[in-house]
């Protein structure tokens, strides 16, 4: 594509030429001749250190965030990074204009929303790409896994146009705030932003609780979809619908706790919850196999967009039992007379609300097995050791991701928000750690054992190297 077909704010920069682009590049190792690429300065590197061997592997044009670069013929454009979705998105010829996209963002609950939405719709027969933390999918059928929770805004719009060659209708994707926050998803025309929920998490980037607020709000207030669908089941939640229904009158509440558009109610039954949903002037009662009233939650977010894009309650009951919630959400397996739960809580809220839901489903002694990771949150840690004390009879510590971290000194960052020291258990090694917990309960004639933090992740990070590690794969062999 010509040059000034798609980079039309750029056309009166000094060094700007009109010219055939094959390809768009924000890494310079993938650069193809022919190709763009996007010299932008990032936290941890910049592009700028590598636009000549951009150029040496064939690219046409740099386009750089910086003034000075030292290299001749590069174009300098203010705000590039807010421009480059756009910029990928006209290149690739607006794919997200011809299909429903379904956003996402929360501190907790994403992933589930996605793709169960994605489930769904396929089940429906409509035809749902999606990409989530776990995999993404242009056809909704064949996965390939997830690098990042919110791709670069080229991979975003090259995905969506992959999904609009395979016939997709809906893609439904995951908006991080470090996403939202770094522009990845400029250029998505929106048709639904869902809110999951809202609690402390990640405030080693944002720095504090009104930045990382302001990175989710994004999606509603300067993305511009055209409806929303919000959970107001916490104080951010409730904030926003407020908010957002002022701007935009097509915008939903859904709730497990109090009056909303979407109100759910739940009753147990013996593998999950039967929950009764009233929402649109329809009452229904649908299955689901989950344990967890918040997970529920973040599945109701999807329902309410499939009701709002008018598929009959009956046919969406007569399909929740079918959905496959995604790796290492409250996975359980079964070991003899032990019940272990795998889930990717890794914020104290959600570890919380993990155990309570656990706690209100089983009447046996119930042990946590956790970290946190390091180089990330540190203000998080004693919340959640707090949470783990209170809601389960033993608290195993061990470890997450500690990457560059101490070891040693993550725990004693947990530790700090327990009282009673003598129901933890210290051991570092997290396989061996599992081991003790599964020998431990054995030794009570059975209970139930959460392990939590790590899901679906298939390796552990230390001292910047990755070994494979699976919480799922280590329980199957116990």
């Amino acid at each position: 594509m010509k040059t000034r077909e798609f980079l039309k704010e750029s056309i009166h920069l000094k060094n700007f030429r009109d010219i055939e682009i094959k390809s768009l590049h924000l890494d310079s190792r993938e650069v193809t001749k022919g190709g763009l690429f996007f010299a932008l300065k990032g936290k941890e590197s910049d592009g700028n250190n590598f636009i000549k061997s951009a150029l040496d592997q064939g690219a046409s044009m740099v386009i750089s965030d910086t003034s000075d670069t030292g290299i001749e013929d590069v174009i300098h454009q203010k705000e590039l990074k807010k421009n480059i979705g756009i910029f990928a998105s006209r290149f690739y010829g607006n794919p997200s204009s011809r299909l429903k996209t379904i956003c996402v963002t929360g501190t907790n609950g994403k992933t589930t929303c996605v793709e169960s939405f994605a489930a769904m719709s396929n089940l429906l027969n409509r035809k749902c790409a999606f990409m989530s933390t776990i995999n993404y999918s242009t056809d909704g059928i064949n996965l390939k896994t997830s690098q990042l929770t919110t791709p670069d805004p080229i991979r975003v719009q090259k995905n969506l146009k992959s999904a609009l060659d395979d016939n997709a209708i809906y893609l439904s994707m995951e908006a991080s705030s470090h996403g939202l926050d770094q522009n990845r998803l400029n250029g998505v025309d929106i048709d639904y932003a869902i809110l999951t929920s809202f609690s402390h998490d990640h405030l080693d980037y944002h720095l504090d609780l009104e930045n990382y607020k302001s990175s989710k709000e994004k999606l509603f207030l300067d993305l511009n979809p055209k409806q929303n669908v919000i959970c107001i089941d916490s104080s951010f939640g409730k904030e926003l619908y407020s908010k957002v229904k002022e701007i935009n009158p097509y915008t939903y509440s859904v709730s497990i706790k109090q009056e909303a558009d979407f109100q759910a109610s739940f009753e147990n039954i013996k593998d999950g919850l039967k929950v009764t949903l009233c929402g649109l002037d329809h009452k229904f009662n649908f299955d689901l196999t989950t344990v967890s009233r918040y997970l529920a939650s973040n599945v109701i977010c999807s329902i309410a967009v499939l009701m709002l894009e008018n598929f009959d309650p009956a046919s969406i009951k007569s399909l929740t039992r079918k959905i496959d919630f995604p790796l290492g959400r409250l996975q359980k397996i079964e070991k003899g007379n032990i019940s272990i739960y795998i889930d990717y809580a890794h914020t104290p809220e959600a570890l919380k609300n993990t155990l309570k839901e656990i706690k209100r489903f089983h009447n046996n002694d119930l042990w946590c097995l956790f970290g946190c990771g390091g180089d990330r949150d540190k203000e998080k840690r004693p919340l959640m050791g707090g949470a783990a004390e209170k809601y389960s009879d033993k608290v195993i510590l061990t470890n997450d991701n500690p990457r560059t971290e101490d070891e040693n000194q993550i725990i004693k960052d947990i530790l700090s928000g327990i009282n009673n020291k003598d129901k933890t258990i210290i051991q570092f090694d997290r396989r061996r750690a599992i081991e003790i917990a599964f020998s431990g309960l054995q030794n009570k004639n059975g209970g139930i054992l959460l392990i939590a933090g790590k899901g679906h992740e298939t390796h552990q990070e230390i001292n910047g190297r990755f070994f494979e590690f699976s919480d799922i794969d280590i329980v199957k062999s116990l």
